[in-house]
């Protein structure tokens, strides 16, 4: 078992790089249902309004450190996590095991031609996706993706619809799907596809991968930044200064 820490209410798996990938590679062989998910200061703001979200978040099997904002966060709180385990730090780690193992994935969320692309890379690099859908689609429709995805039978069913919509549509057909592991991955696949870059080395390393993210998206993630940012402080220092106040009492 590994170590859990509660950061800020939410219940987030202390693991390095190394032990994510073997986390992940072994709910897709020998899980049955699970859901894993990520926790990055964007996703603390929105658990902090939305109470479904949230739930939802603490009923996961698996929640890992996605942002490095959440780790400096954990260490101030006095519940530290190793480090950051976004999904592109490990995935080419992850891509081997997975390609070893013969493990099969099915990709729903993004654009068309995002997904598509998506697709044809992870291809290339040797991996078995059954198949993909964009996730622009409707109430009508959800059956007949549902009904695909229990004829493919992926292993691995990657949703990338952004939070808190993903986690949300896991959640809803969790016990309705034939699949091993259901991940939520974000906006991961305008990385792993190509059709976004990123950050330069240095500035991962320094936690400023964010940064770069609002100079090539301005228009979109100026408020999640700028002021989401700030929000995120504001509930850490909140959440640090009762639990001090709680055990001085």
């Amino acid at each position: 078992m590994h170590k859990i820490v509660n950061f800020l209410d939410i219940k987030i798996s202390a693991l390095t790089l190394d032990e994510i990938v073997e986390k992940i590679l072994e709910f897709a062989i020998f899980g049955k249902r699970k859901m894993v998910t990520y926790l990055n200061a964007n996703c603390v703001n929105i658990s902090f309004t939305d109470f479904e979200y949230k739930k939802i978040l603490q009923k996961s099997d698996l929640v890992y450190a996605g942002g490095q904002g959440v780790v400096w966060a954990s260490k101030f709180i006095g519940s530290p996590l190793p480090e950051r385990v976004n999904i592109l730090d490990f995935f080419d780690i992850l891509v081997r095991k997975l390609r070893d193992k013969k493990i099969t994935i099915y990709l729903l969320g993004g654009r068309v031609e995002i997904v598509k692309k998506t697709e044809g890379v992870l291809k290339k690099k040797g991996l078995k996706i059954v198949g993909s859908r964009d996730g622009f689609f409707d109430k009508t429709e959800e059956m007949e993706i549902i009904q695909e995805i229990n004829f493919l039978k992926p292993d691995i069913l990657m949703v990338g619809m952004g939070v808190p919509r993903q986690e949300k549509w896991i959640h809803n057909y969790l016990n309705k799907l034939d699949v091993n592991l259901y991940w939520a991955v974000g906006a991961a696949f305008g990385w792993l596809s190509g059709y976004r870059k990123r950050a330069p080395i240095w500035m991962i390393r320094c936690g400023l991968e964010w940064l770069y993210r609002l100079y090539q998206e301005p228009k979109r993630l100026w408020r999640r930044y700028l002021i989401g940012n700030f929000i995120f402080i504001y509930h850490v220092l909140r959440w640090r200064l009762q639990s001090l106040f709680f055990w001085k009492s």
